[in-house]
């Protein structure tokens, strides 16, 4: 991951700051961003999956996972800008790709249960992944200066101009990683 903005800090320091002074490490930055797409794309999601069951309880089933995924998508944006600069990388990445989804996960769960959201298991395997990716990419994005909140935040403009490249980067990140890996090392 080039062009990483920021000192690196120990990704055990920045999540123990997190957990004693939530309010101060993640209401600041929380991301409105990250919350009004996450909320559109679940709840349409949500919507369309539960089709099925009627329009009434597809129309519940947004309403439920559009204010959900809006107060989980700025939080989990929030968590995201604070991880930007954490070290190391892998572990890092361990806990955005399955440790920040697989929390969301569980509480969607309990949401849509109390919700009595029809047709909601396979749902919500697809929102895991959904989640990986998604928390990935802001993380990612966040690296790179984009998508910023709080004191940092960067513009709606700034950001479009800039999330094309990040996109791309970041969708050929992982097979640039894997052929490294099988490149034979240089002698020198």
């Amino acid at each position: 991951m080039d062009q990483m903005v920021g000192t690196p800090v120990h990704l055990r320091q920045i999540l123990r700051n997190i957990v004693r002074e939530p309010v101060k490490t993640l209401v600041p930055p929380w991301s409105w961003k990250a919350a009004a797409f996450a909320a559109a794309l679940r709840g349409a999601a949500f919507f369309l999956t539960n089709l099925q069951a009627g329009r009434g309880e597809a129309t519940k089933a947004l309403v439920v996972e559009a204010v959900f995924a809006f107060v989980t998508g700025g939080l989990i944006g929030a968590i995201s800008q604070q991880l930007r600069n954490a070290e190391p990388l892998w572990a890092t990445a361990a806990v955005v790709w399955i440790g920040l989804p697989g929390v969301m996960l569980l509480a969607q769960s309990g949401v849509h249960r109390l919700a009595h959201t029809p047709h909601l298991s396979g749902r919500l395997v697809l929102s895991f992944f959904v989640s990986a990716v998604s928390a990935a990419f802001s993380w990612y994005a966040m690296r790179h200066g984009a998508m910023l909140g709080g004191s940092e935040e960067t513009t709606i403009l700034h950001d479009m101009e800039v999330l094309p490249k990040i996109l791309l980067n970041f969708l050929i990140a992982g097979p640039k990683t894997v052929a490294s890996a099988f490149r034979p090392k240089r002698q020198g």
